[in-house]
């Protein structure tokens, strides 16, 4: 119990060291990257409200009404307010630089506008938090390392299901998108100026992402990297195909228009494949899940029906032995059995 108590102490005081340190310290060179952050941070408003040539005219005035509200954006995204300084140099102590690039790159998959130490101390703060509440208030030691595991899995179950939700809207605008480009090749618009007329209709994530490309392009980027980035961002099979059929259009010729409705119609019989295994296996997965959780259910109802009889589970001992060992153990291979199922019936396209 004291070396618990140790440790405890050792990292509040190390947190209270990272708080100080975020209050009153400055790294050298704040400034420069400060100025240097605004400036991407201004580029990339930029390119979200971007309007093509034709419509800046008459969309001025709107953005110079919006002037003011940007001001205040900026000002928060360059994180000068006291609780995201905190955050921001609390976690670049925290993250190694390989690390803080894999998680800028999933934050910007998920469109999470955070940073990638801000991140890392929203997760620090959410184990710790937890296990100082657990051993000292709750005091449970197994029930503090819950909560502390708990808690740091729980950012990273937000930043995937973020991600996931993300992908399946761009998924679910990509046969609109097809159309669109298609329509547009056919009226005489080059393929530039049809990513224009999509960017400016579609809604998000299918718009903001072809501002985004737009924009890299106008900035000198290759519009066949610019593709690739998108592709990068977006990890998604079906516009996996598109920028690959565009990329080989753009250098070998042809009719990308009808190249594009061949690939709309690709994608949506795949679709509809999918929606019919989908309907299939919604048996088998049912029933995996009532598998999975009969165990639970029938200890639970052991437990309302006669509770000294289940709680033998968690108070026998027998040397080493203990017996919630045993309840551990079945939360295993009741996690492993429904993993397998799950796999058996999900059938890719």
């Amino acid at each position: 119990m004291q070396l618990i108590f140790i440790i405890i102490l050792g990292v509040t005081t190390f947190i209270f060291g990272l708080l100080l340190y975020s209050i009153f310290g400055q790294k050298p060179g704040e400034e420069v990257r400060a100025r240097m952050e605004q400036y991407l941070i201004e580029s990339e408003m930029v390119a979200k409200q971007y309007t093509p040539p034709e419509e800046e005219e008459t969309a001025r005035a709107d953005e110079q009404n919006a002037e003011a509200g940007e001001d205040d954006w900026v000002r928060e995204a360059r994180g000068q307010g006291g609780a995201k300084k905190i955050l921001s140099n609390m976690g670049a102590i925290l993250t190694p630089r390989g690390m803080a690039l894999r998680i800028a790159e999933n934050l910007a998959k998920a469109d999470i506008p955070l940073k990638a130490n801000e991140f890392v101390a929203i997760q620090f703060l959410a184990t710790i938090v937890p296990l100082i509440l657990g051993l000292f208030i709750l005091k449970s030691f197994p029930l503090g390392i819950v909560c502390a595991v708990t808690g740091y899995v729980a950012p990273h179950i937000w930043l995937s299901m973020a991600k996931s939700k993300r992908i399946a809207a761009f998924n679910s605008q990509i046969l609109d998108t097809l159309v669109t480009l298609a329509n547009g090749l056919k009226a005489g618009y080059s393929l530039l100026q049809a990513m224009e007329m999509v960017a400016r209709e579609s809604p998000a994530p299918m718009g903001s992402e072809l501002k985004r490309v737009i924009k890299e392009n106008s900035l000198g980027m290759n519009l066949e990297d610019a593709l690739r980035a998108l592709n990068m961002r977006v990890e998604s099979e079906d516009w996996d195909l598109v920028t690959t059929v565009v990329l080989i259009q753009r250098q070998v010729g042809g009719n990308l228009s009808e190249i594009l409705e061949k690939i709309g119609y690709t994608i949506r019989q795949r679709m509809k494949i999918k929606g019919d295994i989908q309907t299939k296996t919604a048996q088998a997965k049912v029933s995996g899940g009532l598998v999975g959780m009969l165990p639970l259910g029938i200890g639970f109802m052991i437990y309302l029906i006669n509770p000294e009889f289940i709680m033998k589970l968690f108070t026998f001992k027998a040397g080493f032995f203990r017996g919630w060992f045993v309840v551990v153990f079945g939360v295993i291979w009741e996690c492993i059995g429904m993993f397998i199922i799950m796999k058996i019936v999900d059938i890719e396209v």
